[in-house]
């Protein structure tokens, strides 16, 4: 009997570590298109912005905005309209 408490206790301790994992990023969301067109005020109104790298876990190169409670994938070149300077160099692998 005290075997399968142990047991039980055991699993719900590894379950309870799993689903609070702090690793950041455990399942990717990837965009899988993007919009070539994107209007300039939602460029304006994104509050933030992610660039998606080919060479990480994601297929194509991609900017995430995200504007109000959306995210839009977008082509990397909205970065000039951002003014943010596109990077030539890979990004670091952790």
């Amino acid at each position: 009997m005290e075997l399968k408490a142990t047991s039980v206790l055991l699993l719900v301790c590894i379950t309870f570590i799993i689903l609070t994992s702090t690793e950041v990023d455990a399942v990717p969301s990837c965009c899988l298109k993007v919009s070539k067109r994107i209007r300039k005020d939602q460029i304006r109104l994104a509050y933030k912005h992610e660039i998606q790298h080919r060479s990480g876990v994601c297929d194509i190169d991609a900017v995430i905005l995200y504007v109000g409670k959306k995210r839009i994938c977008a082509d990397p070149r909205v970065l000039i309209h951002m003014g943010i300077p596109k990077r030539s160099h890979k990004p670091k692998r952790i």
